[in-house]
């Protein structure tokens, strides 16, 4: 084991030593790794409809008609997003996606099925991070700062709110809001931000996941990038090592179906995947989403980092060359070439910490402590927080911070018990 993971196992050791656990709720996964991967066991989800069940809709809508973008981009000049609804009146919850992810996200269509299924309207948000947002949404093209991202997103909210108004008849009764991961923490700051701008007046605010200092996080998440595997010296090699064990499990088994073989099956059998694996898997499906806001981030900017400033990219442009460059630039490498020489420049005498502070959860500390409409879901085993930032999330919000033992990455948020939780707290029930 790598001297990564070595320090990860002592982190969760330290983490699952904490007190004000929730009491085990049965979640089997124990590994945060597979966890985050397999998420929860088909007969412990949480039912929900069918995706043909619920009413809802893809809209648009134009966030920043004076922004100018290639005709590569053309596509990405209205902001998308999903809508479900009744045709009654209903609370409406806004979902927003984690890193990198769109509104179109897996994990956040089965939470709106989840609350659409309860009564609620739900409108599903994309990450800031996440390439259609960055072009038709983000002022700046440099997201990743807290206060700034939550401006972008609480603007083309109201956008969505009354478009969808026009377009649905929508009734809403009164306003809620929910994010994962990096949503979470945009979630945070945008409820903050809210307070001041007494627009939605969310009475439910839930953080699912949340990193509290996300730089820290991101980091993490570099790192099992870079995890180092017996055998295994590159990223080519690394695609090839996991498909011979696949296929020789498939051999073994004489079966074919890659979901349940990779979840389940193959971690009973001799070619189940090692931490160093599972990490490094986990890694690399975050370092695609760095490249995909590096390269977004770039071009909005005309940064010239990886196409050619002033040059126009036409819609019959191949951008394979120039995201294969960006996929070199982790999370780390776009907060130090692109985000933080911006910051600076406008933050003189500052340093990178300040910014790190100002993007965190302990700068809006006293708002999450003291207001009893949000709350905080997460794992003692989830590999983006460290003890201390377990412990941040513990006694600031008390007993609205829903503690699990295990579940990784948001492994468990279907999990039958927790979403009992979620659901609890987002119709109003008391902590």
């Amino acid at each position: 084991m790598n001297r990564y993971l070595q320090y990860l196992g002592l982190c969760l050791a330290g983490l699952l030593c904490l007190p004000a656990l929730a009491d085990e709720p049965g979640y089997p996964v124990t590994n945060p790794f597979l966890a985050t991967i397999v998420g929860t066991p088909p007969q412990l989800v949480w039912p929900v409809p069918e995706e043909p069940q619920v009413r809802q809709a893809d809209l648009s809508v134009r966030v920043l008609p004076e922004r100018y973008l290639p005709p590569v981009l053309s596509q990405y000049r209205d902001l998308h997003y999903r809508l479900a609804w009744h045709n009654k009146p209903a609370p409406l919850v806004f979902l927003i996606a984690g890193t990198g992810s769109g509104y179109d996200s897996p994990r956040l269509d089965y939470l709106k099925r989840a609350f659409w299924n309860a009564g609620m309207h739900v409108i599903i948000m994309s990450s800031p991070t996440n390439h259609d947002f960055i072009a038709a949404a983000s002022r700046s093209g440099l997201p990743g700062l807290g206060k700034d991202d939550a401006r972008d997103l609480h603007s083309a909210m109201s956008l969505a709110v009354e478009h969808a108004r026009s377009e649905k008849e929508l009734e809403i009764t009164d306003y809620r809001l929910a994010g994962f991961s990096l949503g979470a923490l945009n979630a945070a700051f945008v409820a903050h931000l809210d307070q001041d701008l007494q627009q939605f007046n969310f009475s439910r605010t839930l953080l699912l996941n949340p990193p509290v200092d996300l730089y820290a996080s991101i980091h993490r998440l570099d790192a099992l990038a870079r995890t180092q595997i017996d055998g295994v010296s590159s990223a080519d090699s690394f695609y090839e090592h996991i498909f011979q064990k696949l296929a020789r499990y498939f051999e073994a088994s004489g079966g074919t179906d890659i979901e349940s073989g990779l979840f389940y099956g193959i971690q009973s059998s001799d070619e189940a995947l090692t931490d160093a694996e599972m990490a490094t898997l986990i890694g690399a499906v975050f370092r695609f989403a760095a490249a995909d806001l590096n390269f977004m981030a770039d071009l909005i900017t005309e940064g010239g980092r990886y196409a050619p400033a002033g040059e126009t990219l036409k819609v019959s442009t191949s951008l394979t060359p120039y995201l294969r460059r960006a996929l070199f630039c982790d999370f780390s490498c776009y907060l130090e070439t692109q985000l933080w020489p911006n910051w600076s420049s406008r933050n003189v005498g500052k340093s990178m910490e300040d910014m790190a502070w100002e993007t965190s959860l302990q700068s809006i500390e006293s708002f999450l402590r003291n207001n009893p409409d949000i709350a905080a879901l997460t794992n003692a085993d989830d590999f983006i927080l460290t003890a201390d930032n377990y412990r941040f999330i513990a006694e600031t919000f008390g007993e609205r911070a829903f503690l699990y033992p295990h579940g990784g990455h948001g492994g468990n948020l279907q999990y039958l018990d927790v979403m009992k939780q979620i659901l609890a707290f987002m119709e109003g029930e008391q902590p």
